[in-house]
């Protein structure tokens, strides 16, 4: 069988036999015999002159079988067969090339968008350096690279070098005495001393003589005179932390010492000038307090000659994955030991939680990891809150109390930056899944400030 088959291809013309077993064409063709083989055909499959194939019958039983019009009908079907045959090639030859074009494609597609997205980034860090260059002063201990805090180090630069007394808001872990420190050591008295207290942490008995001194004979236990903070701070700058937990008397002499630029030891009369810039840092709306009778008001106009409000950490999500690095370079340079890096996945989760402990939360956190982690810190080397994650819109400003427009602010700009991640930046994408119109969309990019 395979003989005659072969035959005919290589000739490419029919070959009939009418009795096989006596044709001496097959004599050693062990088939024949084996198979008891009597007529047999096999006609050639021809495309553009080239045989690729072969059509075989054959009948065990009957000598002659295939006549003239049986080899005409099957030399029809051969050449309807291999029109069939080509054209199924040129069909997968088609498709095996448009599976090539659209993997190319696709392959383009991805090169074209990383490119997109690394010019983007160049544009940014472009951009953002620009701004960094303009400022007047040196911000690197606050790291931040947000419009918001861009702005906040603007206006760093026009109070640092003025003597004014500045209240700096935000919640807890925000980075206050960060701030305070920048607006000292940048400005005319960098070389005197920056003195740091937390009047929370001193009982309403002790702040007064820890912030002024005391006299010996004073009180108690007052067995030799000693210097308050502001004696200590004197030229310098003072820093008060959580300084709505004054008592209102305490206020009262803080606002002496303002206005007056004098103080009295606990257990004296002598009047002792000082030249102190005073800064303060609260937690708490003040505003809300003076309105609650529970802050002074003299006091609070004295101090808010400028105001610094220090975002929260879920404001400036853009700024969390310079920030995670950077903690984790500082706990790298603690351990002695080569900075680490940190996976995609994981940079997500940090940037979907709600941090209600803000920066200093964070870094916490990146501490822990990078103990916890090897070369590269994953999404497992994460705290379990971490990864689980939370919906930051149930966790309220505390200086917003029940008001509802800053909450669906903050839910909306949450959406909005959630949007512009997902969708790699495009804005038609992106208000489209928000259901907004490219035009209302640049509008609230723009209200709320978010980086595109």
């Amino acid at each position: 069988a395979r003989a005659n088959a072969k035959q005919a291809a290589e000739k490419g013309e029919p070959v009939i036999t009418v009795d096989a077993a006596g044709d001496q064409r097959f004599r050693e063709a062990v088939s024949v015999s084996d198979l008891h083989l009597r007529s047999v055909l096999a006609v050639p499959l021809a495309v553009k002159g080239t045989v690729v194939g072969t059509i075989y019958v054959d009948h065990r039983l009957r000598k002659g079988v295939f006549d003239d019009d049986a080899v005409a009908m099957v030399m029809d079907f051969a050449e309807q067969a291999a029109i069939a045959i080509e054209n199924a090639r040129l069909v997968s030859e088609l498709r095996r090339r448009e599976n090539q074009v659209q993997s190319l494609n696709r392959r383009l597609e991805r090169e074209l968008r990383l490119q997109t997205q690394a010019l983007q980034g160049v544009r940014e860090e472009l951009k953002e350096s620009r701004q960094v260059a303009a400022l007047r002063y040196d911000y690197r201990q606050i790291v931040g690279r947000t419009p918001r805090m861009l702005d906040l180090f603007r206006l760093l630069d026009r109070v640092t070098d003025t003597s004014l007394p500045v209240v700096i808001e935000g919640e807890s872990g925000t980075g206050k005495e960060l701030v305070a420190r920048a607006i000292h050591y940048n400005g005319p008295r960098r070389d005197r001393p920056f003195v740091s207290e937390n009047c929370a942490a001193i009982p309403e008995t002790l702040l007064e003589s820890a912030l002024f001194g005391h006299v010996k004979g004073a009180f108690t236990g007052a067995d030799r005179d000693a210097r308050g903070l502001f004696a200590v701070a004197d030229g310098g700058t003072l820093f008060l932390d959580e300084v709505a937990e004054m008592s209102p008397a305490m206020q009262g002499k803080l606002l002496r010492v303002l206005q007056d630029g004098e103080f009295h030891r606990v257990g004296s009369e002598r009047a002792h000038k000082v030249d102190v810039r005073v800064l303060v840092a609260t937690n708490k709306n003040l505003e809300r307090l003076v309105a609650q009778g529970k802050f002074r008001q003299d006091l609070f106009f004295r101090l808010s000659v400028v105001r610094l409000l220090l975002p929260p950490l879920r404001e400036r999500i853009e700024d969390i994955p310079l920030l995670a690095q950077h903690f984790l370079q500082k706990a790298a340079a603690a351990a002695g030991c080569a900075n680490k890096s940190i996976e995609p996945a994981a940079v997500a989760k940090l940037c979907a939680y709600h941090w209600p402990g803000n920066v200093r939360e964070l870094e916490n956190e990146m501490t822990r990891a990078h103990a916890f982690s090897g070369e590269t810190v994953t999404v497992a080397d994460l705290s379990p809150a971490v990864r689980a994650g939370s919906d930051a819109s149930v966790f309220p400003d505390e200086r917003e109390g029940l008001r509802l427009k800053p909450r669906v602010e903050r839910l909306e700009r949450m959406l909005i930056r959630e949007a512009m991640t997902t969708y790699n930046g495009n804005q038609t994408q992106a208000a489209k899944a928000l259901g907004l119109s490219r035009f209302g969309l640049q509008k609230k990019l723009k209200r709320y400030r978010i980086a595109t």
